[in-house]
């Protein structure tokens, strides 16, 4: 029997959470844990759940009342040396080489585009990946 991954979604649009909720359930060994829309949200998320897989954009407000962009970036190397074993998989707008090297070598094991249809189509599938230890990352 294959073990439940149990995944956490961070994205400041519920249209967003809803669609990866949706492309997620479908796999009936993924477990959505707890979803969130801000920054701040975060750090409470990661500490309170034991996840396997944290789907996080590059882009969230710091909080409902303070729209200026939290510092996800800076806060990956940070959650991996606390939980060496969360798979981190980064969903953004943002599609610079510089960008996507720095996730990847701040510790994140997958980055996706979120214009590549492919990959958010197979976005179960890109979990199991890495659940198992593989990395993944938008063509």
């Amino acid at each position: 029997m294959k073990r439940v991954i149990r995944i956490a979604i961070l994205d400041d649009h519920q249209s967003i959470v809803d669609g990866y909720v949706y492309r997620l359930s479908k796999d009936q060994n993924i477990k959505i844990i707890a979803t969130g829309s801000y920054g701040e949200e975060l750090m409470p998320i990661v500490e309170n759940n034991a996840l396997d897989v944290l789907l996080l954009d590059l882009s969230l407000p710091v909080s409902a009342n303070n729209r200026s962009i939290y510092p996800i970036i800076n806060s990956i190397p940070k959650i991996i040396q606390k939980y060496p074993d969360l798979k981190i998989l980064i969903i953004t707008m943002f599609s610079n080489r510089t960008i996507i090297e720095n996730v990847l070598k701040y510790g994140a094991s997958g980055y996706i585009v979120k214009d590549d249809h492919q990959s958010i189509r197979n976005l179960a599938n890109i979990v199991n990946i890495l659940a198992d230890g593989g990395v993944y990352v938008s063509k």
